[in-house]
C-alpha cells in the first residue's frame, strides 16, 4: 500500500464548503496513477497494455473541507486472471479519520485490438511484493 499526499484546490470545494462528490474519484485516480508509476513502473500506459474500469464504488463518511490535509492510501487487494481490485482510503492527516474509501476493478485492456488480456506476470510479481501476497 502506498500513500499519496493531495493538495486540495479551490475548485475541489463546492458552495457548501466541502469537496464536491464528483471530485473524489479524480483524487482517487491520482493515487492509482502513483501506484502504477511507483510499484508497476508504468509512467504512461500505451495502447497495447492499459486498463479500463469495470466497476467502481465510493463510500463517503465525513466531508472534506478546504483546509483538511488529506492523503490517499492505495493498495491492490485482489488479482484475478484479467483484472485486479484496487482499494483506496482518503485519510485526514490531522485526525487519522477515513473521510471516504473506494474500490475499483480494473481490467487489462488492449486499446489497439479492443480485447482484454491476462494481467502480466511482471505486474503480478510487483503487486505481490508490495502487498505481500503469496506467490
Amino acid at each position: 500500500m502506498i500513500t499519496t499526499p493531495i493538495q486540495l484546490r479551490f475548485n475541489d470545494i463546492d458552495i457548501q464548503g466541502h469537496m464536491y462528490n464528483g471530485q473524489y474519484q479524480h483524487i482517487f485516480d491520482l493515487g492509482k496513477n502513483e501506484y502504477f508509476e511507483r510499484i508497476l513502473g508504468i509512467e504512461q500506459m500505451d495502447g497495447a497494455q492499459t486498463v479500463v474500469t469495470a466497476s467502481s464504488t465510493t463510500n463517503f463518511y465525513v466531508p472534506v473541507g478546504m483546509k483538511d490535509r488529506i492523503v490517499i492510501r492505495t493498495g491492490i487487494e485482489r488479482v484475478g486472471t484479467k483484472s485486479f481490485t484496487v482499494f483506496q482510503e482518503m485519510i485526514d492527516l490531522d485526525t487519522d479519520t477515513v473521510k471516504a474509501d473506494s474500490r475499483t476493478v480494473l481490467v487489462g485492456w488492449n486499446a489497439v485490438t479492443k480485447e482484454s488480456f491476462a494481467i502480466p506476470d511482471a505486474w503480478r510479481e510487483k503487486i505481490a511484493r508490495e502487498e505481500r501476497f503469496p506467490r
